[in-house]
């Protein structure tokens, strides 16, 4: 009898048009690198892996980030948890949740933020990918754990298997992504669609952004063969198969089909059976499972809006702000920066208290976001995002110079308050967030240097500039 022959193995690369390739590598230069490791994940993960850590110190650090604090009690209230007793708090859904899956979870928050505000998502591309992502992340950790396989390393493949789609549009532009979205939206059809009209789809697309950020083999080829390729057969490991089948499954609750040929493959080559499918699927609907406590549900809708919002002041936060704001310059809006500073608030906060101080912030964070879009960036600095050339923003300002003393002191027993103004206009030219931030603040700076309670315009910006100083009786 003659010996079975293992199949010979597939190389991804090798399947890729070169050009397509080139141009996908050009674009994920513009990507840039996965921020999983920011300053609260990097805490959480050194906490969660630290024996030693007490959960007092890790719900400190789950608590000074907001985002993750409402993603952490989402999870531990999902239907995938099952669990009885619905979490009210931080605190209690550690206890819910245990460490080994606050691993997973911090994955889940980091990857989420990046899938929410990557150039590209939002379109028909890509919608609501981060939700459809954790749905596979989730069902195929689970199939994982079942069939004996590596859970975590389908966990993270599940959360990226789809990132191609936020490459392929920076390459190629929305508008061709947006007509193949529309014509096939998924499966192999739309696989086939992207390899017939660009040289390369968008599940090996993800695998050059996966493995250009480092990632393990194993999550590269999960990521590049979560449709089976081409043919939609092929699967080079049981943690591929996780993945390929909680793909199909999270497919099947969002639109009702299903490639019942990759289901069934799929199914054997993770080691499991029919019979699975329905507890996999209640992960996958885990990712989007409504939460039956009103009370919960109020708590997470409060974390959500303070993740996005000033808590003192009603505005958007720096983080929010700056979100807006580099999207609007992506998109090349013509506008004028201005950054704000309130003159000696320390001196006010010593004299006449926090409270008055906090009046104070309030009043000046009216008065802006009356003028356009605004945030507090930290402490009494503002910025203030405005659709108009220098000179009708420089009117504004001075209006507002005019009547922000006023407006305090008829608020109660506070003291005059002046400002300090730096403004910075859009050039010809597309520039970043850093750089015309840098430019208004730099402005603001000269504006305290020369005596505080002025308006400092910079020589670098675009259209429309007007003198360098305006002082305002």
């Amino acid at each position: 009898m003659d010996d079975v022959q293992e199949p010979v193995p597939r190389i991804w690369r090798d399947e890729i048009d070169a050009a397509a390739a080139k141009r996908c590598e050009s674009a994920i230069d513009e990507i840039g690198q996965l921020p999983v490791f920011d300053g609260t994940v990097q805490k959480i993960l050194k906490a969660v892996e630290d024996t030693e850590t007490s959960n007092e110190q890790l719900i400190a650090a789950m608590e000074s980030d907001a985002t993750f604090a409402a993603n952490l009690l989402r999870f531990a209230n999902s239907a995938g948890r099952s669990h009885p007793i619905r979490a009210r708090s931080v605190r209690q859904a550690v206890m819910f949740v245990g460490r080994d899956a606050l691993r997973r979870l911090t994955l889940e928050t980091a990857t989420f933020r990046f899938l929410e505000r990557l150039k590209g998502n939002g379109r028909a591309a890509a919608g609501q990918m981060h939700l459809h992502s954790l749905a596979v992340a989730l069902a195929a950790a689970s199939a994982a754990e079942q069939g004996g396989n590596e859970a975590d390393v389908a966990h993270l493949s599940g959360l990226l298997h789809d990132v191609g789609k936020l490459v392929l549009p920076v390459a190629y532009g929305n508008a061709e992504l947006d007509d193949i979205s529309t014509r096939q939206s998924s499966g192999l059809a739309r696989i086939a669609l992207e390899r017939e009209r660009l040289g390369i789809d968008h599940a090996q697309a993800g695998a050059l952004l996966a493995e250009r950020w480092g990632m393990a083999d194993t999550i590269v080829d999960a990521i590049a063969w979560h449709h089976g390729g081409a043919d939609g057969g092929y699967c080079p490991s049981p943690e591929v198969a996780c993945v390929q089948l909680a793909n199909v499954i999270a497919a099947m609750l969002s639109s009702g089909a299903a490639d019942q040929t990759l289901l069934r493959d799929a199914l054997e080559n993770s080691g499991l059976h029919v019979e699975s499918l329905d507890e996999l699927a209640t992960q996958a609907a885990a990712a989007s499972a409504l939460l039956t406590d009103s009370g919960t549900a109020q708590r997470i809708a409060h974390l959500e809006r303070l993740a996005q919002r000033d808590d003192l002041t009603g505005i958007a936060n720096r983080r929010r702000w700056n979100h807006v704001v580099r999207g609007k310059l992506e998109d090349n809006e013509y506008g004028t920066m201005v950054v704000v500073d309130i003159d000696y608030f320390k001196q006010i906060n010593d004299e006449y208290g926090h409270q008055a101080g906090d009046l104070v912030l309030g009043e000046v964070a009216h008065q802006l976001n009356e003028m356009g879009y605004a945030g507090r960036l930290g402490g009494d600095e503002f910025g203030v995002w405005l659709p108009m050339p220098v000179k009708p923003a420089l009117a504004k300002v001075q209006d507002l110079l005019l009547n922000v003393g006023p407006s305090i002191q008829r608020i109660g027993d506070l003291p005059e308050v002046g400002l300090s103004i730096g403004i910075a206009g859009t050039p010809y030219e597309p520039t970043t967030l850093d750089d015309l931030f840098g430019i208004a603040d730099a402005a603001l700076y000269e504006a305290k240097r020369a005596g505080r309670g002025q308006v400092v315009i910079s020589p670098n910006s675009g259209p429309g500039e007007a003198p360098p100083v305006v002082e305002v009786a």
